[in-house]
């Protein structure tokens, strides 16, 4: 196969992961807009958008497999992993603090949501998000955070180095995307939901977010050791 062709390829599958990082972000900042816009429609956006990244996700996934199966890949596995996540980690820091992703947020949501939920899904959601990193729920918001991303990376980076054992890293995966499921129901959520009754939803979502900033700085820096023991092992 044409390795430009192959190039431009994988070159969608990392803008595709990082379009999941923004996205799985982007979703607490609209749930945190309820009480301020008077609507419960906002909470069927903002799961509307965390399923949106949930998708790019398997889409990616699939990607990758195809890649992986055909060894067709230009840059490898390792490498992909490693430029989304920091390519994301960036988009990530910009939604957070800077107003000009607000313009483009809206015409994403004009382009993908406004026909589903009419008017809501024209609003603009975005607001600078102050990071809280000391709070008991923004670790638990990393270990969610980790576990969802884990359960994507691991099976492929460790299918690198040991592929006998391909089917069992798969299913460990689905593992620990039901542990972050478990913990994000039982703990997550219900903290933010009193939060959102008690009116404190935006200092609740700041922690919320800055737990999912902490894991990509985790991921970034596993990857990339991950990436330079995998090479110095060659």
């Amino acid at each position: 196969m044409n390795s430009d062709l192959v190039s431009f390829f994988e070159l969608i599958v990392i803008l595709t992961l990082v379009g999941a990082q923004v996205f799985d972000v982007y979703a607490v900042m609209v749930r945190a807009k309820v009480n301020v816009d008077g609507t419960t429609q906002v909470l069927a956006v903002a799961n509307w958008i965390q399923y949106l990244a949930r998708i790019m996700n398997m889409v990616s996934v699939f990607s990758i497999s195809l890649l992986l199966e055909s060894k067709i890949s230009t840059i490898g596995v390792p490498a992909m992993f490693g430029y989304s996540m920091c390519l994301g980690l960036v988009m990530i820091l910009l939604v957070c603090k800077f107003s000009f992703t607000s313009p483009i947020l809206r015409v994403l949501q004009c382009l993908g949501f406004t026909q589903v939920f009419g008017e809501p899904g024209k609003k603009p959601y975005w607001w600078r998000v102050e990071l809280d990193f000391f709070s008991r729920l923004t670790w638990f918001s990393v270990l969610v955070s980790l576990f969802i991303n884990l359960a994507i990376i691991m099976p492929f980076m460790l299918s690198v180095r040991y592929p006998e054992v391909r089917m069992t890293l798969a299913y460990t995966g689905q593992l620990m995307n039901f542990c972050a499921s478990i913990i994000m129901f039982t703990y997550v959520d219900r903290v933010f939901f009193k939060a959102l009754d008690s009116g404190n939803e935006f200092l609740c979502a700041s922690k919320i977010i800055a737990g999912k900033v902490v894991a990509q700085i985790l991921l970034v820096v596993g990857v990339l050791l991950f990436y330079f023991i995998m090479g110095s092992s060659q």
